[in-house]
């Protein structure tokens, strides 16, 4: 959208760090595949090693034969941090199987993110305050994001008239993958809209543990390399 201006926007200072911990954001990736393994079964965590060996096959690394389940493919790609982002590889892999199982019911990434966010609370060790004050919201998601290096080291927001919010990350570190995924057609939603995981789907689900309201969210702006989510109360 063409009237947004990133100088509107709140920046936080930066992090400490350029890049998020890749141990902690990949373990993050792995608690939502488990959860959708319910919904769907055996075959969704097949489909998503499957996807992600692929994928390191195409890059030119011989993955182990041995590799059957989340654990041994979490090691793995962490194995190859010096090359590929592991949380990289194993978010395309399981977008691309959730396409294969879902079409655009959008059920397993619900229940996707709301382990994501129930896993990100635990390692955290964070206690959640219902509050609906959202400067203190943001502060204190930016808190814990940072504490645990699983954010963007540079995000900001900006509150706007109508009570929604706008999020940025001056540069998302799932951009690569994910503009892959949606050159693939993979980031649709149900209603024809964009999806974004991280700001959007995760920053919603974590405004609802903070609110206890339910949020939706509009992807504005991507791969500028900054991207913008618009998220809503509803």
């Amino acid at each position: 959208m063409s009237d947004l201006k990133i100088s509107d926007f709140k920046m936080f200072e930066k992090a400490p760090y350029e890049e998020p911990d890749p141990r902690v954001l990949t373990e993050l990736i792995i608690s939502g595949v488990r959860g959708e393994e319910k919904i769907y079964g055996p075959v969704f965590t097949a489909r998503v090693i499957k996807h992600a060996l692929n994928f390191m096959a195409q890059k030119g690394e011989e993955a182990p034969q041995d590799i059957k389940d989340l654990d041994q493919l979490k090691e793995y790609l962490l194995s190859k941090s010096d090359k590929y982002r592991p949380y990289c590889v194993a978010m395309y892999a399981q977008v691309k199987a959730e396409n294969d199982l879902q079409g655009q019911t959008g059920a397993g990434t619900r229940v996707e993110m709301m382990n994501m966010t129930k896993k990100a609370v635990e390692l955290a060790g964070t206690k959640i305050n219902r509050i609906l004050d959202i400067d203190a919201i943001m502060q204190r998601i930016r808190q814990v994001g940072v504490s645990m290096k699983s954010v963007a080291s540079e995000m900001g927001y900006k509150k706007n008239g109508d009570g929604s919010v706008d999020l940025i990350y001056m540069r998302c570190p799932f951009l690569d993958t994910c503009r892959l995924a949606s050159d693939e057609g993979l980031l649709e939603r149900p209603d024809g809209r964009a999806r974004c995981g991280v700001l959007g789907e995760f920053g919603c689900q974590l405004l609802k543990l903070y609110t206890s309201y339910e949020w939706d969210y509009e992807r504005l702006e991507a791969y500028k390399p900054h991207c913008i989510v618009r998220l809503r109360m509803i």
